[in-house]
């Protein structure tokens, strides 16, 4: 009788492992042929306040229009077309739009914009703090464990103005 029910146990034990088995390749192979579908951890990766600017939201949904970031809810073709930047704007006014970025994939008569063929203006240096992040803190300490000077006041482990 002992005999038996260790079998009848094992027996339910690879009953239950092929069934987690048989899962285990259904779900791999729903995600290999349907690669398009993204993965759960892969949707939505970015939002408006990802982006410093409408122009670099602009990029992203340019780069990929099928927008799994719901960059464009509306679907009027513009990014983040009511978020407000304030600020970040101007600082992301110096780098590089994709339009820009390649002078050579933009012919004369294709109806670029004409920011596409003027020249480079030179690269402005900004400081780090300038950059679009907080005006007043809170930020993280340094490397060395202090207070930038722009914000010199260390208080619960991060710096403030």
């Amino acid at each position: 009788m002992r005999y038996r029910m260790g079998s009848v146990v094992s027996k339910l034990v690879m009953v239950g492992l092929v069934l987690v088995a048989g899962f285990v390749l259904r779900v791999t192979y729903e995600q290999i042929a349907y690669p398009s579908k993204p993965a759960v951890a892969q949707a939505d990766l970015y939002d408006c306040a990802s982006f410093g600017s409408q122009e670099s939201a602009q990029a992203e949904l340019d780069r990929d229009p099928s927008d799994p970031n719901n960059l464009d809810p509306d679907g009027n073709g513009r990014a983040c077309d009511d978020y407000a930047y304030g600020a970040a704007s101007s600082v992301s006014a110096s780098s590089p739009s994709p339009i820009s970025a390649s002078p050579s994939s933009a012919s004369p008569g294709s109806g670029a914009s004409t920011s596409a063929s003027a020249p480079p203006k030179p690269q402005q240096i900004y400081r780090l703090f300038e950059s679009g992040g907080p005006r007043n803190g809170p930020v993280p300490l340094m490397a060395d464990g202090e207070c930038p000077v722009e914000f010199p006041v260390k208080h619960k482990g991060f710096c403030h103005q």
